[in-house]
């Protein structure tokens, strides 16, 4: 493949960000690795971190599946079973699912008692302020000793709206923890082996008191914790965004950049034309509002990025030719900042990395 446009994946990196996370918790961790472990590459990212964790988080039932094939390790369906037969083959794979509604446990209620495994565990998850699945106050005890009847092991969740550090997420959180905490007391004088798990990354990183048996972090081992507030980890970016250019040329003054024209030149001006574009991940929302780093010298976006190009400002990089190195993203222009260029998240930017992007793995 000679196209050099790479997301070059740090091994290492990672594996120092989930020793940094479990070094601030007694929880088990259990890292959420769905959507292609964020665009990582599954594969590789379990094979440089299962020494160190106790399970996994992914988001469906195909996402279980596959990642059950990697590890023997506890793989959690976080969606849960969407019919009968999923739930039957989550069994058989000995794989944790969530039940979140009272539809999936009238597939309980259809299974037979020979078909469930006394090994993997059932996840009822609880809704505490974040109003997309779970079951309410009024539903709780009910779903849990439906559910309690069916099963040994159960893990009583719920997840942060936002567990950021500013004032107002500080407040919600803290609403929710109590809640969870409340009806944790209350099912554990039933069931006195109940596990919980309510952090994310930010629960991990702000909420000590959310920490509970079993902590689920995603974006902060990737090494993204911009919006988690301050933090003394330290946490290393794990992919960097990198490419070279395909033309460099001579621009005129007045002339217009790009689908719809929507850059001008104001003089004359040397542009750089980059083999990635929106198909690969790199939003169009990038256009006359990022930078790229060319030689590590900043190179703005000019005019719409479109689905295999992004043409750049070469301006204040004249020595600039076909073997500069460009970052669209790393360690130097972190994915946190860039994503707000585009009015994005640093989650979306990851996951979006299409697969026609190679991934180059490396350990430094």
């Amino acid at each position: 493949m000679s196209r050099p446009t790479i997301a070059e994946i740090n091994l290492l990196a990672l594996k120092k960000n989930v020793k940094k996370l479990k070094k601030i918790t007694q929880s088990k961790i259990y890292p959420v690795v769905k959507a292609n472990a964020y665009g990582h590459g599954l594969k590789r990212v379990i094979e440089t971190i299962n020494a160190y964790i106790s399970g996994y988080c992914v988001a469906t039932f195909e996402e279980s599946i596959e990642l059950r094939r990697l590890t023997s390790k506890s793989v959690v369906c976080m969606e849960g079973p969407y019919n009968l037969e999923e739930l039957k083959n989550l069994e058989k794979r000995n794989i944790d699912y969530v039940i979140h509604s009272n539809r999936q446990i009238s597939f309980l209620e259809e299974i037979k008692s020979s078909d469930l495994s006394g090994n993997n565990k059932i996840w009822l998850k609880i809704d505490t302020g974040m109003n997309r699945l779970g079951f309410k106050e009024n539903e709780i005890l009910k779903a849990f000793t439906k559910i309690n009847s069916f099963k040994k092991k159960i893990v009583l969740m719920s997840h942060f709206s936002s567990a950021s550090a500013n004032t107002k997420a500080k407040k919600q959180s803290n609403k929710q923890i109590k809640l969870f905490k409340k009806y944790e007391t209350k099912l554990k004088k039933i069931k006195p082996n109940l596990l919980s798990s309510l952090c994310n990354s930010g629960g991990l990183i702000n909420f000590k008191n959310s920490h509970m048996g079993i902590s689920r972090p995603g974006i902060s081992i990737f090494g993204c914790q911009e919006d988690l507030g301050k933090s003394s980890l330290d946490l290393e970016q794990v992919m960097t965004l990198k490419s070279k250019f395909i033309s460099i040329k001579k621009v005129q003054k007045g002339e217009l950049v790009g689908y719809e024209g929507t850059w001008r030149a104001k003089k004359d001006t040397t542009v750089g034309i980059l083999p990635i574009g929106y198909a690969d991940g790199y939003p169009t929302g990038m256009g006359n509002s990022a930078y790229v780093l060319v030689d590590n010298k900043k190179a703005k976006v000019i005019g719409r990025v479109s689905m295999d190009l992004t043409a750049v400002d070469l301006s204040r990089c004249i020595q600039a030719n076909f073997n500069s190195e460009v970052i669209l993203w790393g360690s130097n222009l972190k994915i946190d900042k860039v994503a707000k260029f585009s009015n994005t998240i640093s989650y979306e930017l990851m996951t979006s990395v299409s697969k026609r992007v190679k991934r180059k793995y490396i350990e430094k």
